[in-house]
């Protein structure tokens, strides 16, 4: 018995010696052939213009479009840095997100009036409960 144990062992060792070698065969022809393809991918100097047009075109669009963006944040009015806003109706059914901005507005009731600055961001939880509150700017 010692004997078919000693046979089945080298048996499987000669195979792991076989799969590693294989796979060290394999990993040279596939760095060699990416090296090759490496060399044929060298781009001429025509191909790289065309990258170069192409990245200088789509950097022109992001900057009209970050133009367009920076428009519509100034046309945005401020006087007197003071808004003042009246809760008209109550918060019963309304959403979790709405009360909570109502809250951070400092609004509980009809009727609460609270002068807050005109910053976008006041604005922006202003127009979230345009159905609840009516703004006017001091």
């Amino acid at each position: 018995m010692a004997e078919t144990k000693t046979t089945k062992t080298t048996t499987k060792a000669a195979t792991a010696q076989k799969a590693t070698a294989a796979v060290k065969s394999t990993t040279t022809k596939t760095t060699a052939t990416k090296t090759a393809s490496v060399a044929k991918s060298v781009a001429p100097k025509a191909t790289a213009t065309k990258v170069a047009a192409t990245k200088t075109a789509v950097k022109t669009e992001v900057k009209t479009a970050e133009k367009k963006v920076a428009e519509k944040k100034i046309a945005k009015p401020v006087a007197n840095g003071k808004i003042r806003v009246t809760m008209v109706h109550g918060l019963a059914s309304c959403t979790k997100r709405q009360i909570r901005t109502a809250k951070a507005l400092k609004l509980s009731r009809p009727g609460d009036t609270r002068e807050l600055p005109n910053l976008p961001s006041t604005l922006g939880a202003c127009k979230k409960l345009e159905h609840l509150v009516k703004v006017e700017i001091i």
